[in-house]
């Protein structure tokens, strides 16, 4: 994550930095250079901008194939899916049912440890 954040910050001092320069350029050279300046400006920012957009895009599918591989580690076998925990939390349902019984819902820690408190 460290990275991520000073990748972003550069990100923003070099933005900052093209649209400052943008207008010392404007004011101390004549039109024709400046406009040249401006292309060539918005060029690089075009260019900077692709970069960001392919970095972000190869960051998200290499942290989901990441995610995805951590997973598959650190499951159990026969754990139950995150997603579906997730879900049945988000839905209220704290609680799983017991050999397919409703009636005797138990808390996911008293099962697991076998007793309660």
């Amino acid at each position: 994550m460290r990275r991520v954040f000073w990748v972003g910050v550069g990100v923003a001092i070099t933005v900052v930095v093209v649209v400052r320069g943008k207008r010392v350029v404007a004011r101390l050279t004549p039109a024709s250079v400046a406009d040249r300046a401006t292309a060539r400006a918005d060029e690089i920012g075009g260019r900077a901008l692709q970069a960001v957009r392919d970095f972000r895009t190869e960051f998200v599918v290499a942290r989901d194939e990441r995610e995805r591989e951590l997973l598959a580690a650190l499951l159990a076998e026969g754990q139950e899916d995150p997603e579906a925990v997730r879900r049945r939390r988000a839905a209220g349902r704290h609680t799983r049912p017991v050999a397919d019984d409703p009636a005797t819902d138990v808390d996911d820690v008293e099962e697991l440890l076998g007793y309660s408190f």
